[in-house]
């Protein structure tokens, strides 16, 4: 039996949403370090792709440096003279 309720279907995706994602995409891999020319002759596939791999390279670089611990600095006693 069909349920009497018809429930709202997802949102169709669209051109310009679609542009804005992979603009946002271009931006990211800019910051990283990519060349904007050759962003500009890659397709959306190897953007993603691309937008992956450096994910992971970003994650091994911050995972391999040693973390460094905060010290407290101790007010030192004054001596006394005698």
């Amino acid at each position: 039996m069909k349920p009497r309720k018809n429930y709202r279907s997802r949102p169709k995706k669209t051109g310009a949403k679609k542009k804005q994602k992979v603009a946002a995409q271009k931006r990211r891999l800019v910051a990283v370090g990519h060349d904007e020319v050759k962003l500009e002759k890659m397709t959306t596939v190897e953007i993603r792709a691309s937008l992956k791999t450096a994910a992971k390279k970003k994650t091994v670089k911050t995972k391999s440096k040693p973390r460094t611990t905060a010290k407290k600095k101790i007010a030192s006693k004054p001596k006394k003279k005698s």
